[in-house]
């Protein structure tokens, strides 16, 4: 069966361009590998892309991305041109944003009232020109990418597409509490997405990627940098309506209490504030697919076999704080402290995540080798065990307990083979609806491991654009350039790796001899890093001047007209 891939990316500001390094070289190496494999008739060697979810300025480029891979994928390379240079996602994070177009307030901007620092209409505009503009009219697009699977028609199946979001506004949620007469426990909750199913006959869909530009421009609003982003939401986006009375609402479900309204106006900034890596949304997505293909005895592998690469400029550090002394701290040390403490839990929430429901998987693999050697070995009584588990998968596995047997049998062949050879049918029956009960009690049926590998980068001794916030970038185009060759060789060193050539199935890549015959070379002069803070400034200072220039001096001059009327009225006493 073919492998599939879920790509994360991280938020990065202008380190987008590092991210586009990835996206390029990664989509590179799998469409050779797909062509190959048509080549060689070998589908089921094939590696798919189909879920792309991202935060912040990972949001922005997974949006493009997707929209790419459905309906232009020569865009993003081909076997006839080399577009490391001319895809979309260079054009927008190398050659587009800079920070000579983002100083400059563009009309309309320049009131008294201040809303960010930097052109929030400039990011708008791009959003729009790569997103709407692009596919308007009858310009003629090559279709979807190699990456893309087809169903038996050759039409291509949708794409997911999740960015995560931050709700300034909040929705509010309402968990009834088992025997209480006085309504439930509320909480407001402030991490948020938006997802999109991206079809083959969406070209013509201008409202959907209208919504889809905003929920990509509000995904990068960076707090203070650029302003928060009005998006409409509907109560279904978030769950179940609060039943009005006299329904009842059911213990142990959560309810949104939207009212009696309908669709409403939130206000939302950067996803990364809360979600930087969103893992979650994209098993998400895995988990649905594997529900929808549920009764296929091949269902599980579409979580099982599957590959989640997670983009980000950031490499994982230990963070610990060595030294606080808690009698020792001032004010100032325990505020920072405390967004530290914020930072540091926020930044891998989901990959945390992850690997505790990794590490139950692994709980449940190893019951199964032990079982089966257990059974192997003449110490559990087959025919006990086959009736117990026969009775409590009636009331575990009401849904589809057929399928699931057969799944088990073919997640765990080798124990399976194992027992069958040594005890015989009725044992190995017994054995994988025992797995059947004991996966079931633990509520992991929709659950598989995640394979997450990454491709990160050290951000301040490898990247020139990461300085300020990661704001550096977007002071000089060679910076950027910079880091997107950077994203590149990263990339190959990362498709080079054992796990990941193991995880896809891939013996060798196509242009794996092409990549030590010919490494990347720096297209730029940037030698040693990390620079000096003065040498990374220097390109933008007289661009920061500006900023800071036409930000001030009408406060400053409110400022004066207030001064001159204070001192005009005491003269005048």
């Amino acid at each position: 069966m073919p492998k599939r891939v879920a790509i994360t990316i991280a938020g990065a500001v202008s380190l987008g361009s590092y991210e586009a390094g990835v996206v390029f070289e990664l989509l590179e190496a799998l469409r050779t590998h797909n062509e190959q494999a048509d080549e060689a008739n070998l589908p089921d060697t094939k590696i798919y892309v189909d879920i792309v979810t991202g935060a912040s300025a990972g949001g922005m480029t997974a949006a493009m991305l997707a929209q790419r891979l459905m309906f232009d994928g020569d865009s993003m390379g081909n076997s006839r041109q080399n577009c490391e240079f001319s895809n979309p996602l260079y054009y927008a994070w190398v050659e587009r944003v800079d920070l000579k177009g983002l100083a400059k307030l563009q009309r309309g901007e320049g009131k008294l009232k201040w809303h960010s620092l930097l052109s929030s209409d400039l990011i708008e505009e791009i959003g729009r020109e790569m997103l709407v503009s692009w596919l308007a009219g009858d310009r003629p697009l090559s279709g979807a990418h190699a990456v893309v699977e087809r169903d038996g028609e050759g039409t291509a199946i949708p794409l997911d597409v999740g960015l995560a979001l931050t709700n300034l506004n909040g929705v509010d949620y309402m968990l009834p509490i088992e025997g209480s007469d006085e309504g439930g426990f509320n909480y407001t909750r402030s991490v948020d997405q938006m997802l999109f199913s991206v079809e083959a006959t969406d070209r013509a869909d201008t409202a959907k990627w209208q919504q889809m530009t905003g929920a990509a421009v509000a995904s990068g609003a960076f707090p203070a940098a650029f302003r928060s982003q009005g998006l409409e939401r509907e109560p279904g986006d978030f769950g179940t309506r609060l039943p009005t009375p006299p329904a009842e609402p059911k213990a142990g479900e959560t309810y949104v209490e939207w009212g009696t309204s309908g669709a409403r106006q939130f206000a939302y900034c950067d996803g990364g504030v809360l979600q930087n890596q969103p893992l979650g949304i994209a098993k998400n997505f895995v988990d649905a697919r594997v529900k929808a293909a549920a009764g296929r005895t091949d269902a599980y592998q579409i979580a099982s076999d599957r590959l989640y690469v997670f983009v980000s400029p950031h490499a994982v550090k230990p963070q610990e704080q060595k030294g606080l002394k808690a009698e020792k701290l001032t004010i100032i040390e325990e505020l920072i402290g405390v967004v530290r403490t914020y930072v540091r839990q926020a930044m891998f929430h989901d990959w945390i995540t992850a690997e505790g429901m990794n590490s139950q998987i692994n709980v449940l693999d190893t019951r199964a080798t032990q079982l089966a050697k257990e059974i192997v070995a003449g110490n559990v009584d087959t025919s006990s065990l086959e009736a117990a588990s026969a009775q409590l998968n009636k009331l575990l596995l009401a849904g589809q307990p057929e399928a699931t047997i057969r799944r088990l049998t073919m997640q765990y062949a080798q124990e399976y083979a194992e027992v069958l050879q040594a005890k015989g049918q009725a044992a190995a029956d017994a054995f994988v609806g025992a797995l059947a009960t004991l996966e079931a009690a633990a509520e992991l049926g929709l659950r598989d491991k995640m394979k997450i590998v990454a491709v990160m980068a050290d951000d301040r001794t490898e990247l020139a654009g990461s300085g300020i916030s990661a704001f550096v970038g977007f002071f000089s185009r060679k910076f950027r350039e910079h880091d997107y060759w950077v994203g590149r060789v990263k990339t190959r060193k990362y498709l080079l790796r054992a796990d990941v050539k193991r995880i896809l199935g891939v013996t060798k890549w196509p242009m794996e001899d092409d990549w030590k015959a010919n490494p990347l070379k720096n297209p730029t002069d940037i030698a040693k890093l990390p620079m000096p803070l003065w040498e990374a400034l220097r390109p933008g200072l007289g661009w920061i001047g500006w900023i800071v220039w036409i930000r001030i001096w009408r406060w400053l001059a409110v400022l004066g007209v207030v001064v001159l009327a204070l001192v005009l009225w005491r003269w005048l006493r």
